[in-house]
């Protein structure tokens, strides 16, 4: 697409300054820090902000497991991948990606990927890997990054055609970004070239956004009116950083009558009397207001902020299952 390597770089090799490991029960993924422009220098590089399921692949044995960022075992999610992604054939393996499933234009869209996943029709999933960390058994997370991406391309050489490296550019992060916007992709990430692995959110990453998009607990829904099916809306907020969960609005539109019949009975069986999370003043609801307990998370797109801090033209995109409620901390561009 619109990601390509823009220069040759020498191969690196494996022995100097790499340590022997067993692969960690748990790895802590590396997250992005969301700013409002991408980086300009050389120092960085930028790839695409795929849409669809952040996977740790797990190499062991010949078999692949995936493993999403709080540690689930998705493996049996995604039959095709698992299998292609032990076809590669390194033991002792570990990649970062994004599972994604792409529309006729090439761009990944989150809600076909969750179209993909209710009705198991998985088999054109695509499993786009941008970082390695582990191989044969080698810890390199502490290597630099660019080093990490040249071995990544010699892994994946050969794999399936569903098993894709997240290509990048070096520098001119302005005109990728444009590029990106453009094209009208999530965004991009930008990384510094020369970082390590941390396994924390950090500002050697970061995500520019070109369409707003973000995850917002559950807390409530409203009952349907009319010829509605299910639930009204869903009412969704966010955790501050001191642990307060705020509401954030109420998002109607975007579900279909499957979604609706069928999540309706999942949200009975969290129902609470006390409200999850206070209301504005002087909000207004049409529809008679059911809590929950803050157990599910929904992927929104919405135009902008109010003043007052509430989504304006919310939409439904998906549901996601793979974090926890308490990782929703409200995320401002610095």
């Amino acid at each position: 697409m619109l990601s390509t390597m823009a220069k040759a770089h020498p191969k690196p090799t494996r022995s100097a300054g790499l340590r022997q490991a067993q692969l960690p029960d748990q790895i802590p993924v590396e997250l992005a820090v969301l700013v409002k422009q991408a980086p300009e220098s050389d120092d960085w590089l930028h790839e695409v902000k795929w849409d669809g399921y952040r996977m740790l692949a797990r190499i062991e044995d010949a078999r692949a497991r995936l493993v999403t960022r709080s540690d689930q075992d998705w493996t049996a999610r995604f039959p095709e991948l698992t299998e292609a992604l032990g076809s590669v054939g390194r033991p002792g393996t570990v990649l970062d990606g994004e599972i994604v499933r792409l529309k006729q234009n090439g761009i990944s869209s989150f809600a076909a990927l969750q179209q993909a996943l209710s009705t198991e029709e998985t088999a054109d999933l695509v499993y786009y890997a941008f970082d390695v960390l582990f191989l044969d058994g080698v810890d390199l997370r502490q290597s630099p990054l660019e080093q990490r991406k040249l071995l990544l391309a010699e892994v994946i050489a050969d794999a399936p055609a569903t098993i894709r490296l997240s290509e990048y550019r070096i520098g001119g992060g302005k005109e990728f970004y444009a590029r990106a916007c453009t094209l009208k992709l999530e965004g991009i990430i930008s990384k510094r070239r020369q970082s390590i692995y941390s396994g924390t959110r950090s500002d050697d990453w970061l995500k520019v956004k070109c369409l707003n998009t973000e995850e917002f607990v559950i807390i409530g829904y409203t009952e349907p009116q009319r010829s509605r099916v299910g639930f009204g809306a869903l009412l969704v907020g966010y955790y501050t950083p001191a642990g307060d969960l705020k509401y954030a609005g109420k998002v109607g539109t975007g579900y279909s009558r499957e979604f609706l019949e069928a999540f309706q009975s999942r949200l009975e069986r969290i129902e609470q009397q006390k409200p999850t999370a206070a209301l504005p003043k002087g909000t207004y609801m049409r529809a008679p207001v059911h809590w929950v307990k803050p157990r599910y998370l929904a992927q929104v797109e919405f135009t902008e902020w109010t003043r007052d801090h509430i989504l304006r033209h919310p939409a439904f995109l998906g549901l996601r299952e793979d974090k926890d409620p308490r990782d929703v901390v409200i995320n401002r561009p610095l």
